[in-house]
């Protein structure tokens, strides 16, 4: 007990001598297609730190399904993630890959674990925007007769694009 109690105050410790910022935000989808509507919602908070080039985070993302002749169809997937900045390009654009892990809180179903490339536009000092596009990831996915299919996942698709604002503090 005493090991796992200084172990917390090392890092509360860390983090707060360390320089940092923490940010939040998130973003909003919206997809409506013949015979199929969604929509995501998902905030994002997170700390990053100013000595080094590396942030960690997590986003809650929630999305709402419609197809024709279907029932409405739920996902809330919790998702953490750690981002290292490659570099900056200029000085208002960063380019960063994050190290995310997706899991499936409502059914448990779903486990990703993948690598994401972005871009990130510091419009002020506080205001940056971030795009997203694409991963490479491993997925392990629980179907209806509890078989669990594995798979690696290359998606670049346009649709694989995410927008999203945040404010530093």
């Amino acid at each position: 007990m005493k090991k796992l109690l200084f172990t917390l105050a090392f890092i509360v410790a860390a983090c707060a001598s360390a320089q940092a910022q923490f940010y939040i935000g998130g973003g909003l989808n919206a997809q409506f297609d013949k015979g199929y509507k969604s929509f995501t919602i998902s905030p994002d908070v997170g700390y990053s730190f100013s000595t080094v080039p590396f942030s960690v985070g997590c986003g809650i993302e929630y999305m709402g399904t419609i197809r024709e002749a279907e029932a409405y169809s739920q996902s809330l997937e919790i998702s953490p993630y750690f981002r290292y900045s490659i570099c900056d390009i200029g000085e208002r654009f960063t380019l960063f890959v994050d190290l995310y892990t997706d899991i499936e809180v409502l059914n448990f179903g779903l486990l990703d674990v993948g690598l994401g490339p972005g871009i990130s536009f510091d419009v002020t000092d506080h205001w940056s925007v971030e795009f997203s596009f694409g991963s490479i990831a491993y997925e392990s996915e629980q179907a209806e007769d509890e078989t669990i299919q594995h798979r690696f996942a290359l998606d670049f698709a346009l649709s694989a694009a995410s927008f999203k604002f945040f404010y530093s503090f």
